[in-house]
């Protein structure tokens, strides 16, 4: 499908961003490893959070689904599984959490096969996996190495491993999993990226009274892990979240209007609210309220140079906005942002040069400059975000954008293109031309 995208002229009203995926995952999987009953207000409904309701189920959660709420019920560990395979689809943050998850189940001697989509097997899995061989775990790879699908077998007993930092998800998955596990763990992490997120992870646990030690270090992270440790019922309401508010924020930025942002929590974890500091820096009219966020658009910008480590997400949203910033916008040290579902540092590059953009890029980032932007055809490579930021960039360009794959913002965000038009854009979704 393609999403087709006119110049919008006027951005205006008010909107509630979706629930955050990142803490809707979080807290099905705790509720999962759990005993009893948990009640998730306001969970995100979306391709990824299927996937993870999916994997749990198979780990033995029973799970209910409301427009309002998710209720979960799960008799604890060790997890009774109910069959030899599972099917964790694209979704990263889902894949790499059950990894270690598996090895909490009641009968770890009968090997299990974990899989998942095309686009999920061609990204990275072997630094976790060279982690939980040292925790007890044996896995196989079945087709290529260091790609999924692999065969699972073995208790995640704990010990002492290390994992490389450059996707935060592994450590996450290890931190979600190693207080269940039989003895004390302690993690070496080295070059660790994407810290917010870790400390996401590690606010879940503080709540649950989980007991565990960071130790930072010159170049590496300990984290020192308590075994044998119980989770807790979960009652709560997901925040909304601060990733698919981004391309809200940045159409409401760029374009002349006044649009009101509801139910952001600037306490949240997420480090994705950075953005709001990033953007008063260059120059937006932004009034930050302790839920609301009022946002006045098409005020002039001036380009910056942005470290965007913590925030390898946002980088999508970044570059469009560098499009409209005077000077130059400089996004670096995110490196990480090339093992995502695609590697956003091309697909945005190439992108956004396709509209007209003037724009560098590196290893580790992408240099934009001002630049006026023209309607185009362009690819979305199947990544949400990518073609989310590209939208964006349509919103701006003169003429029409269409964008390829326009399907895949149901991942994080399934309602973009109508919570879009009821701000005002022009943008709609339609099924791309038999070939």
């Amino acid at each position: 499908m393609n999403l087709i995208i006119n110049k919008t002229n006027l951005f205006h009203g008010d909107v509630t961003p979706p629930s955050s995926k990142s803490h809707s995952i979080r807290a099905i999987f705790l509720s999962t490893l759990n005993e009893g009953k948990s009640i998730l207000k306001n969970i995100l409904h979306s391709e990824d959070t299927r996937h993870a309701i999916h994997v749990c189920t198979h780990l033995g959660a029973k799970i209910e689904e409301s427009a309002s709420e998710l209720v979960i019920r799960s008799s604890g560990l060790p997890l009774e599984m109910s069959k030899g395979e599972i099917n964790s689809g694209n979704s990263g943050i889902t894949t790499c959490f059950v990894m270690p998850i598996l090895g909490l189940r009641k009968n770890t001697a009968s090997p299990i096969i974990l899989n998942c989509g095309e686009q999920m097997r061609t990204r990275p899995i072997k630094p976790l996996v060279e982690a939980l061989l040292n925790l007890g775990m044996n896995i196989r790879y079945l087709e290529d190495e260091g790609r999924l699908p692999v065969s699972i077998v073995g208790e995640l007993v704990g010990g002492k491993t290390e994992i490389e930092g450059m996707t935060s998800q592994y450590l996450s998955a290890l931190l979600i999993a190693l207080p269940c596990a039989k003895i004390d763990s302690e993690i070496k992490v080295k070059d660790l990226h994407e810290r917010s997120y870790v400390e996401m992870t590690l606010n879940w646990l503080k709540q649950q009274g989980i007991q565990f030690n960071h130790e930072p270090q010159k170049n590496n992270d300990i984290y020192l892990i308590k075994g044998q440790q119980k989770y807790k019922n979960i009652h709560i309401t997901i925040s909304p979240d601060f990733s698919s508010a981004s391309y809200l924020i940045a159409a409401a930025v760029l374009i002349p209007g006044k649009v009101i942002l509801k139910g952001l929590n600037m306490a949240d974890a997420q480090g994705d609210k950075r953005l709001l500091s990033i953007l008063q820096e260059m120059g937006a009219d932004i009034i930050i309220k302790p839920e609301e966020l009022f946002i006045y658009g098409g005020k002039k910008l001036s380009g910056i140079k942005i470290n965007a480590n913590d925030i390898p997400d946002l980088l999508p949203t970044l570059a469009v906005l560098g499009t409209y910033a005077a000077g130059k916008t400089e996004i670096y040290n995110v490196r990480q942002a090339r093992i995502k579902e695609t590697d956003r540092i091309h697909s945005m590059s190439e992108g956004l040069a396709r509209l007209g953009a003037k724009i560098d890029k590196y290893e580790d980032g992408l240099t934009i400059h001002q630049s006026r932007l023209t309607g185009e055809k362009v690819k979305g490579y199947g990544d949400h975000r990518t073609v989310m930021a590209l939208a964006i960039a349509g919103m701006v360009a003169e003429g029409v954008t269409i964008i390829e794959d326009g399907e895949s913002i149901n991942k994080t965000f399934p309602m973009f293109v109508q919570t879009m038009q009821s701000l005002g854009a022009k943008i709609r979704i339609e099924n791309a031309p038999s070939a």
